[in-house]
């Protein structure tokens, strides 16, 4: 037998009965803390998709993400569409910020470190194996030279904890905003 639904005969409004609030989604909650934090530090409203996403966000992983996306942004304009690995020439869109020493939740500084990403073809950045590093190193190599890839092999090995105040997150998204060529 099917049931079929109670009809209410008053409406909500009218019987003084408030409905019940409609639970915030996770990135609803983003959106409305990332929006307060603009407007508390006046940053230029960036994309943060990198960040927050798997749980509930916080301050900092906004601020992180915020940072990344603009910070990413530099290094593809930076490097002018060439891959550090293999160098071959990608447009904006197909060049990605590939970091080569990879850097783990833990590890602020070599995340955004400017000599320790630069520009990458995805298929360069998407191997996993590690073939990528002998040609990326070499390259660095040449770009920066042989004390500051030591100086970055040295960092990774470290495994130092870091963190940062939200002051330096926002300190560097307007330093790379405003050396973005927009």
């Amino acid at each position: 037998m099917k049931r079929t639904p109670l009809l209410r005969k008053t409406p909500l409004k009218s019987s003084g009965i408030k409905a019940p609030a409609k639970k915030k989604t996770q990135r609803a909650k983003k959106m409305l803390l990332k929006k307060t934090i603009i407007e508390q530090y006046g940053l230029p409203s960036i994309l943060c998709s990198r960040w927050g996403t798997a749980k509930s966000p916080s301050r900092s992983d906004i601020l992180k993400g915020m940072l990344w996306n603009v910070f990413a942004r530099y290094i593809r304009q930076r490097d002018a569409g060439i891959c550090i690995t293999c160098g071959s020439y990608k447009t904006f869109e197909e060049l990605q910020a590939g970091h080569f020493a990879p850097v783990g939740d833990s590890d602020i500084e070599l995340c955004f470190d400017e000599k320790n990403v630069n520009g990458e073809c995805s298929t360069c950045n998407a191997n996993f194996d590690g073939w990528h590093l002998v040609p990326m190193k070499r390259n660095l190599i040449s770009k920066y030279g042989e004390k500051t890839v030591l100086d970055i092999e040295r960092k990774r090995e470290s495994k130092r904890v870091i963190k940062w105040d939200e002051s330096v997150f926002v300190e560097k998204i307007f330093y790379y905003h405003q050396k973005l060529r927009i």
